[in-house]
């Protein structure tokens, strides 16, 4: 039996831990938290190792006596960062290179290769430049909304500048125009074996931030209303981009404004994304490409291609559910969440007793429902009817839901 290790072990890498297992192998999770809020996947996986991730010579070592035949990141650049290093000391397979994995990591070095191949970015500043407010400043190295706030005067920035430079492990900081009047978009491939598939393209809804957290995805709506214009005008730019970078047996998220009838391209990664698309590809193709990226790391290769299909079909939601600061009194449960109409999936990141203490704009998410159905806002409004996280005052904790006329 061939043994996956995989590099972290929250809630997000249950997905891998479980669909490694349903391929029969044998799946070791790394983490060195020992806490079990933190670390659920340890419950799940055949084995867990207490210790670093960033601790190479002595992961190498335990691999090596463990025999382990590949190993997969989770969804942080930092473990991508990890697990490239590591398959190059042990020879494992691994579809990045560092030198691939820094075109997207450092934002700067992404928007100078995609004007290289004619994609449009969002404006950029530099420090003690003179600009309009508001700009939304970040680490140019972190992905996941990591260091990420809006600045609307003088005073906000330098103080989020300071916040972001404090959480960019080169010390870089971007700066760029926040686009309050546009719509985020994220689109998905796989590349296998050179042949380039475009997963899907959703339209991201934001929170509205009224208590100040307007950097919030609250969620990701599948097919993007811009499908089509994308596929017309850009697809073909986004693939030459990733035949000129030589990505090959990889999974990619990029990152774009849709405003004016324009495309914005302002950062990119190489790491399982959040929402994870590998639920809505499975329901509009029959295809779990989540599986194909765990075959590949321990080099269970073929020839076969992932499923083409129409990438304007398939209606999806994934919402997303935050909470503000409490201590969770009562929580609804996923297997009731999930007997209702349309959803496919939920992910619980809490559970009650959890204390919630926010220290920035990046509030705490306590779960994640993936709905397919082609009458959304029924069913959004039946989940956001059933699904309840109270403090133990009794006040209701979840910071903002979808509403109908955002659908």
């Amino acid at each position: 039996m061939k043994k996956l290790l995989v590099i972290g072990s929250y809630y997000t890498e249950l997905s891998i831990v479980l669909r490694a297992r349903e391929l029969g192998y044998y799946t070791i999770v790394v983490d060195y938290y020992t806490d079990a809020e933190r670390t659920p996947a340890k419950a799940v996986a055949d084995e867990a190792w207490d210790m670093s991730w960033t601790d190479f010579d002595a992961l190498a070592r335990r691999c090596k006596e463990a025999g382990v035949n590949g190993i997969l990141a989770g969804y942080s650049e930092n473990r991508v960062d990890s697990m490239i290093r590591l398959c190059e000391i042990l020879g494992l397979p691994c579809g990045l290179t560092m030198e691939q994995f820094d075109i997207t990591r450092d934002k700067k070095q992404f928007k100078h290769y995609c004007q290289l191949y004619g994609l449009e970015v969002v404006q950029e500043h530099q420090y003690g430049d003179i600009f309009d407010f508001p700009v939304i400043v970040k680490p140019v190295d972190r992905g996941g909304s990591i260091g990420i706030t809006v600045a609307y005067s003088r005073e906000q920035f330098e103080h989020s500048y300071e916040y972001a430079m404090s959480q960019s492990p080169a010390g870089q900081v971007v700066i760029e125009d926040f686009i309050g009047d546009g719509i985020k978009v994220d689109v998905y491939y796989y590349v296998k074996n050179q042949k380039i598939t475009l997963l899907g393209m959703s339209d991201t809804i934001m929170c509205k931030g009224h208590e100040g957290a307007e950097i919030l995805q609250k969620a990701w709506r599948f097919p993007s209303q811009f499908i089509t214009q994308y596929l017309e005008e850009t697809d073909g730019k986004v693939q030459a981009f990733l035949r000129g970078i030589h990505i090959d047996n990889q999974y990619l998220t990029i990152s774009a404004f849709y405003r004016n009838g324009h495309f914005y391209f302002f950062e990119a990664g190489f790491r399982l994304s959040g929402e994870m698309s590998f639920n809505y590809y499975q329901q509009v193709s029959g295809f779990d490409y989540l599986k194909e990226v765990i075959r590949y790391a321990v080099g269970d290769t073929d020839d076969a291609l992932l499923p083409q299909y129409d990438c304007s079909q398939g209606s999806s939601i994934i919402l997303n559910f935050f909470v503000k600061d409490g201590v969770i009194g009562r929580m609804s449960e996923a297997g009731d969440i999930m007997k209702l109409p349309g959803v496919c999936d939920i992910l619980l990141y809490a559970c009650e007793g959890t204390k919630v203490s926010n220290s920035t704009r990046l509030l705490k998410k306590v779960a994640m429902c993936t709905i397919f159905s082609e009458n959304l806002a029924e069913c959004v409004r039946m989940v956001n009817q059933s699904f309840e996280v109270k403090a133990q005052n009794g006040e209701d904790m979840i910071y903002e839901r979808v509403t109908g006329n955002e659908l």
